[in-house]
């Protein structure tokens, strides 16, 4: 699976040092989309306030050269502007998923639904494993707010925390987790942080990658 070896999987970085792989919440659920994809050969389009990426593209300077030629810059190029709140747009990038009895592994849970009227998704996991009383999830994480003005105070000392080509980068190593069913809802369970919050799933909508539209110009 390729949730578990990212997190299990180390790798050489570009300093030469034995790395883990690490990602914010959205660029995680972008890096498992972009490789599963590869190796079966299916297209990719996402879109985000910036422009539309596809993994087959007419090649720009500008765009493409600080980035490899291979799922991994692909998957770079996207995660720099793809945010959390791209996962709900449900015309070019995913489809809803109305209930959680039609989660299947592979979908998205995005944090939406607990911010008094706010509705912007905010944070992103990832299902792996569905059954009737039970959701395994890996997700990214950040212990920094991606938020203005924070990312563009750290934009001025030549970072950027939201490109994972920067050494400001915040994403953390892959975290794992699941949701049970109980009398009160589904529990949510952290099992980095040993943490338990009751009726949680309540906060998340519902979302699947929209490989059908992918296919469409």
């Amino acid at each position: 699976m390729i949730a578990e070896r990212l997190i299990n999987e180390k790798y050489w970085n570009k300093d030469g040092e034995v790395s883990d792989y690490k990602f914010t919440c959205e660029d995680f659920a972008i890096r498992v989309l972009v490789e599963f994809s590869s190796k079966r050969g299916l297209p990719v389009k996402l879109k985000t306030g910036v422009r539309a990426y596809k993994n087959m593209e007419n090649y720009s300077a500008a765009a493409h050269d600080r980035y490899a030629s291979n799922m991994y810059g692909f998957a770079e190029m996207v995660m720099l502007t793809y945010g959390a709140r791209e996962m709900q747009n449900t015309v070019e990038n995913t489809t809803a998923v109305a209930t959680v009895e039609d989660l299947k592994p592979g979908d998205i849970l995005a944090q939406a639904l607990d911010r008094p009227m706010m509705t912007t998704a905010h944070h992103i996991q990832m299902a792996v494993s569905v059954t009737s009383d039970r959701i395994d999830i890996r997700q990214g994480n950040t212990d920094a707010a991606i938020v203005w003005p924070f990312t563009w105070g750290v934009k001025l000392t030549g970072k950027d925390m939201a490109d994972p080509q920067s050494g400001g980068y915040v994403g953390l190593p892959v975290q794992k987790g699941y949701f049970t069913k109980d009398v009160s809802g589904w529990a949510y369970h952290n099992l980095d942080k040993g943490t338990t919050r009751e009726d949680f799933l309540k906060a998340f909508e519902f979302y699947r990658w929209n490989f059908i539209g992918f296919n469409k110009e």
